[in-house]
């Protein structure tokens, strides 16, 4: 019996760690965006794609981004799609102080074509986290949308 929690105790903290930094279990393709180590994933059926800081680096959630300076990483949480012209972004302070930081957003589409760009401002108290929905400047182009990619925060 004790080996039976004990298993399922480190399935359950294999499953804790791997949400933490990023990997998903839902399918699609994880691998190394061009900047850095850890898991971007992406669903098909969800259309997002999570990028956990800023300048598309794919640097775990949960540790702080390789750049000291940046003062917040930002994930997609739900990206633009057919009837959906909008995405679901979470941006997180990384910094003590308050702050207002604008978040670039690219809307991209077959072989990473951009079809739409727009940026939105945030203002983070310390350490605070919060999620904002950003529309699409061209709406039309929501169907074709296949993947967000966040861009260098400010």
């Amino acid at each position: 019996m004790a080996a039976g929690r004990r298993i399922r105790f480190t399935a359950v903290l294999v499953g804790v760690v791997l949400a933490l930094t990023g990997f998903s279990s839902h399918g699609g393709s994880s691998g190394k965006s061009k900047g850095g180590g850890g898991g971007c994933s992406s669903s098909k059926s969800k259309r997002s794609t999570r990028t956990h800081t800023s300048s598309n680096n794919s640097t775990p959630s949960g540790t702080a981004s390789a750049r000291s300076k940046e003062p917040a990483r930002a994930a997609v949480v739900t990206c633009a799609g057919a009837g959906r012209p909008q995405a679901v972004i979470q941006v997180t302070s990384l910094v003590g102080t308050e702050r207002t930081v604008t978040v670039p957003l690219k809307f991209a589409g077959e072989r990473g074509v951009d079809l739409d760009s727009t940026s939105v401002r945030v203002t983070l108290k310390g350490r605070e986290a919060k999620t904002v929905t950003v529309p699409m400047g061209r709406p039309d182009k929501a169907a074709e949308i296949l993947r967000c990619e966040i861009g260098r925060i400010d």
